[in-house]
C-alpha cells in the first residue's frame, strides 16, 4: 500500500486531498486519469511525482463545471466506467455506453485503450476522468468518420 496526494501545480504545498494507504492499481489509474472531479471542481491533473514513498499527483482547477444530462450510477461490487462521445467546445457529452468493470484493472486497461468499438463505429479516446462525486469513471471519445 502507498500514500496519495493530490496538490495544486501553482500552489504545491496546498494539499487538495490524500489517500493513505491506497492500493497500487487505484494509484495507477489515478496517475493516468487526465481530469478528477472532487466537491464539484474539476481538476486537470499536470504531473506525477514520487517523492520519498508519497506519490503526488499536481492538479489545476478549471474555470468550467460541466453538467452531464445522465443521473448518477452506483454500484456496490462494480467500477462503472461512463463512454461519452467527446466533441470540442461542447456543453453536454451524449453518453455512449456504460461499462461495468469487476475490477480497477479492468478499468486500467480500458483507460490505456486508444481505440474501441462500440455499435460497428470505432471510437478514439481523447480523455479520461476520474469523476469522485458520482463514484465512476468517463472515457471521453470521438470517431473519425
Amino acid at each position: 500500500m502507498a500514500r496519495l496526494e493530490y496538490r495544486l501545480l501553482h500552489n504545491p504545498a496546498e494539499m487538495i486531498c490524500h489517500y493513505d494507504p491506497i492500493s497500487i492499481d487505484e494509484l495507477l489509474v489515478r496517475n493516468d486519469s487526465d481530469w478528477f472531479i472532487r466537491g464539484g471542481t474539476i481538476y486537470e491533473r499536470h504531473r506525477t511525482e514520487e517523492e520519498d514513498g508519497v506519490h503526488l499527483i499536481y492538479v489545476i482547477p478549471t474555470d468550467t463545471a460541466v453538467e452531464q444530462s445522465e443521473p448518477e450510477i452506483m454500484q456496490e461490487e462494480e467500477f462503472v466506467v461512463e463512454i461519452r462521445q467527446f466533441a470540442d467546445e461542447a456543453a453536454d457529452y451524449p453518453l455512449l455506453h456504460v461499462k461495468h468493470c469487476s475490477s480497477l484493472l479492468e478499468v486500467l486497461l480500458l483507460l490505456q485503450t486508444e481505440t474501441i468499438k462500440l455499435n460497428g463505429r470505432k471510437w478514439n479516446k481523447t480523455s479520461f476522468e476520474l469523476d469522485e462525486d458520482r463514484k465512476m469513471f468517463v472515457y471521453y471519445a470521438r470517431t473519425n468518420d
